[in-house]
């Protein structure tokens, strides 16, 4: 099974995605199903989207904050959203793309830096344990994972 998982969220003023370019399972399942690679791309956009999600409020902010620096955005469910919208994107493998239709329009350089800041506020994250004071447990706090994967195993 090869393909690529991709999940996409349509925001006030732009529309977010986050695909992991190509994804690979080769392995069968035990019964000699690939149902395995298709529950892979199930899992992984179930994460994309929780991501998005996640991000969503942080990704509002910014727009706010470009609008107050003088841009005007055409929201996504305007057909001149559709017509005039530019994309712009960030990453490697796992990329996210950002489309936006606003005025004064992006530079290609501006669009790929929004691209690179929301893909900050849409980073994978991680459940980690945090000691709490000496004879009050610990507490789980969620922060950004770093995620790598070896060059050498796509999926």
């Amino acid at each position: 099974m090869s393909g690529s998982s991709r999940a996409e969220r349509a925001l006030s003023r732009c529309v977010v995605a986050l695909d992991a370019g190509v994804s690979i399972s080769w392995a069968p399942d035990p019964d000699g199903s690939f149902d395995s690679g298709a529950r892979h791309h199930q899992e992984e956009e179930a994460s994309f989207l929780k991501r998005l999600d996640a991000g969503r409020a942080g990704i509002e902010v910014l727009f706010d904050e470009l609008e107050a620096a003088g841009r005007v955005f055409v929201s996504p469910t305007e057909r001149a959203f559709r017509d005039r919208a530019e994309t712009g994107s960030h990453g490697a493998l796992e990329h996210c793309e950002v489309r936006v239709a606003c005025t004064p329009n992006f530079s290609r350089a501006e669009l790929n830096a929004l691209a690179a800041r929301i893909a900050g506020l849409v980073a994978p994250m991680a459940e980690v344990e945090v000691p709490v004071a000496q004879g009050q447990g610990s507490a789980s706090v969620v922060r950004p994972a770093v995620v790598s994967k070896p060059w050498w195993k796509v999926w």
